[in-house]
């Protein structure tokens, strides 16, 4: 969609509405909800049966209109839906909003052919289509709507826009921002998405200038690689804040019973939204939190935070709370804190959390100001938060606290905001006073904390993408074709193309990652165990010798692999072992051989894969490793191409990275030839992209500082090769 077909559905000058009746339904509720704004959008009901519904003319067709409307929201039932397109596209207008369920969302051939059938008549006439099966659209700011969604009547315009693919939870947003008076500009019902995709709407609502947050709920996305482009163009603008459904296998398969959208995997979207500061949240109150605190709050310069409060015991929970959102509370410096002593009459040191020891000491002569100016000054503090129980009806003694807190807020550079500890405590007597004051507020210590949090990231990332970014590692070009030939010198795939999914041995792959650059033990295939001895004699003690079959992936679950052999007799024993048992276990399996291997005896075990997502290309994983890699699932997932500083942090998220630096005597690990590892193997995965389903390089053994890394097992799984060539 170009941003005037999306225009004609999100600005529309006037719209037409078809399936309206004075006996009520989703047509009448959707005349309804734009009387609020009082025609500022003209809105036409159309039904020939009526010559006003509602107080309001009624037209008789299309046709018949006043002047050509931008779109028409449909909401007949789902049989009657293409002719009423068909009518519109006659009449020259751009856009439909599609409010009828029964396509895709029915779950069956019918619905499904039905809804493609749609897609066709518009595509064909090149018109903008939203839904099938949505809600439809309001924007609060511009002031417009035609929607079946449960606007409450206080609800109040501002700077943050809703795009959702669940009705149900957009009412939820709708309730809950009303009720603590946060500003919304648009809250758009994007149902089935046959046309407009959630990308789109990112995409429109990164230029719209009355949109300050993009909020979204969202099951999946029909087509990842533009959902990525367009959030990577997005959040370079504006902060964006995504309720991610669907990340269970149960959530899954609710999804596609839901919408006929496919889920996709929640590491792909994770992955993409940490790479590119997207608040990731879990819940609607979170969103709500997440969101609102974006639209008010400066972006901070660092992560380090001071946050007040007048119990000696909360600062405790603000510790252990803050500590597992990732704040960072970092100690007051004397000199500040000689300060805030003397403005508080108090002669013992601060710490952070700061207990100002309790309320009247911050209230006597205005001591909160000066505590603030104090806290401010310092350049080793960037945001600063006051926490408080507020009390949802009001009090006299938080409201001067509050009143002075906004007004240092609204001078000052860096972030300065409130948070409640309490669930619902910013409603009634606080409704609306964060927007009229120009302060943030957040509510429940615990999501509050997160939501900072996410404030801290989204600043982060916004202050690397505009630095120049460094160029990533190239990796050696690597001739590919249908994966039939070996460019590398032999031929690993015998020369044939593989229709379908094949897994490489542990020799076949490694031969292809040593020619990227990356670092692989030592190792040659035997034919025979006398020719295992040879070179093993040629290695020197101790070796590993392994199974290569193509159709014994699992080398260990058969026997297939034995370690540490050291003598020749020991050789020669455990390779004839590892033979019998191939053969044994695996009658029909091609054994190409046994590989010998030199052993690393020392080295902290990670993993480094790939895993081909069908929506969002390669996706790059990287933890702890070993044979209980799938047991502690201590792992994170990137998205190429990345750079060194990427993959960099994806490290430090991991709990194997406290080895790194030397454990119980341990030595300190080489994390530079790691990084120049992952650094490699990143860049041969963006330049194989299309050509392997998998990449499994396990374990990857983290060398003491100095020694390197080397990869001791590896296994690739080529994707299919598709009719006529190209990617998947």
């Amino acid at each position: 969609m170009t941003a005037t077909d999306v225009r004609a559905l999100l600005r529309p000058r006037s719209i037409a509405l078809v399936g309206v009746s004075p006996k009520g339904g989703a047509g009448a509720r959707i005349l309804e909800s734009n009387a609020r704004f009082a025609g500022a959008v003209p809105t036409w009901p159309v039904n020939p049966n009526y010559w006003e519904i509602a107080g309001q003319r009624c037209y008789r067709a299309l046709a018949e209109l006043p002047e050509r409307p931008d779109c028409v929201v449909v909401s007949v039932p789902a049989q009657a839906v293409l002719d009423v397109v068909g009518e519109a596209i006659a009449a020259g207008i751009a856009g439909a909003f599609i409010i009828s369920e029964g396509f895709a969302d029915a779950a069956n051939d019918a619905g499904r052919q039905l809804q493609a059938r749609l897609v066709e008549l518009a595509r064909a006439a090149g018109m903008a289509l939203a839904g099938p099966n949505c809600m439809g659209i309001a924007s609060l700011h511009y002031g417009f709507a035609a929607t079946m969604a449960d606007v409450p009547a206080q609800a109040v315009g501002g700077g943050i826009s809703l795009v959702s693919q669940s009705g149900g939870l957009l009412n939820a947003f709708a309730e809950l921002t009303s009720n603590r008076g946060i500003g919304v500009n648009y809250l758009v019902s994007s149902g089935n998405e046959a046309g407009l995709e959630m990308a789109d709407y990112v995409a429109f609502l990164a230029d719209d200038p009355a949109t300050r947050v993009i909020a979204c709920i969202m099951e999946g996305a029909k087509d990842g690689r533009r959902f990525r482009a367009a959030v990577e163009a997005a959040a370079r603008r504006k902060p964006m804040v995504v309720l991610k459904l669907g990340r269970s296998e149960f959530g899954q398969r609710a999804t596609l019973a839901h919408t006929g959208t496919l889920a996709g995997r929640h590491e792909a979207f994770a992955a993409l939204f940490r790479q590119n500061g997207v608040a990731l949240v879990d819940s609607i109150d979170a969103l709500v939190e997440t969101a609102a605190l974006f639209d008010l709050a400066a972006l901070p310069q660092g992560g380090r935070a001071v946050m007040m409060t007048v119990s000696g015991g909360a600062t405790s929970l603000i510790g252990d709370l803050g500590e597992a959102a990732g704040i960072d509370f970092p100690p007051i410096r004397e000199a500040t804190n000689r300060r805030v002593q003397a403005i508080l009459g108090v002669e013992r040191a601060f710490g952070n959390p700061l207990d100002t020891v309790g309320l009247p000491r911050l209230r006597r002569d205005g001591n909160i100001s000066q505590v603030l100016r104090a806290l401010l000054e310092d350049d080793g503090i960037d945001l600063v938060a006051l926490v408080l129980g507020m009390r949802a009806d009001g009090w006299e003694s938080h409201q001067e606290l509050i009143d002075r807190l906004a007004a240092a807020a609204r001078e000052a550079a860096k972030p300065v905001l409130l948070v409640s500890f309490m669930s619902n405590s910013l409603t009634r007597h606080w409704r609306g006073y964060a927007r009229a004051n120009g302060l943030p507020m957040v509510e429940d210590l615990e999501r509050g904390l997160a939501a900072i949090r996410h404030l801290v990231d989204y600043a982060a990332f916004r202050r690397r993408a505009a630095k120049p970014q460094p160029s990533p590692h190239l990796a050696p070009h690597l001739d590919l074709g249908p994966l039939g030939g070996d460019p590398l010198g032999g031929d690993p795939l015998g020369g044939k193309p593989h229709a379908g999914k094949r897994a490489l041995t542990e020799a076949e792959s490694k031969k292809i990652l040593g020619a990227a650059g990356l670092s692989v033990t030592r190792e040659e295939l035997a034919k025979s165990p006398a020719e295992a001895v040879r070179i093993a004699s040629a290695f020197g003690a101790p070796v590993a010798l392994k199974i290569q079959s193509p159709d014994i992936p699992h080398k260990s679950d058969v026997g297939g692999v034995h370690l540490g052999a050291r003598t020749a007799a020991e050789v020669e024993a455990a390779a004839a072992a590892v033979l019998a048992n191939a053969r044994r276990n695996c009658p029909g399996a091609a054994i190409d051989g046994i590989l010998v291997q030199e052993m690393v005896t020392d080295g902290v075990e990670l993993i480094l894969g790939m895993a081909y997502d069908q929506q969002f290309g390669p996706l790059i994983v990287c933890g702890a490793g070993g044979v209980t890699v799938e047991v502690f699932k201590d792992a994170t997932v990137l998205l190429p191409p990345i750079d060194r500083v990427d993959i960099a942090a994806a490290l430090r998220s991991l709990k194997v990275s406290r080895l790194f630096e030397g454990f119980r005597g341990a030595p300190p690990r080489d994390v530079d030839a790691l990084l120049d590892c992952c650094e490699r193997f990143a860049a041969f995965v963006s330049a194989t992209a299309g050509a392997f389903a998998a990449i499994d390089l396990n374990p990857v053994f983290v060398c003491a500082r100095g020694r390197g890394v080397r990869i001791a097992d590896a296994l690739i799984e080529t994707l299919p090769v598709p009719p006529g060539g190209g990617n998947p």
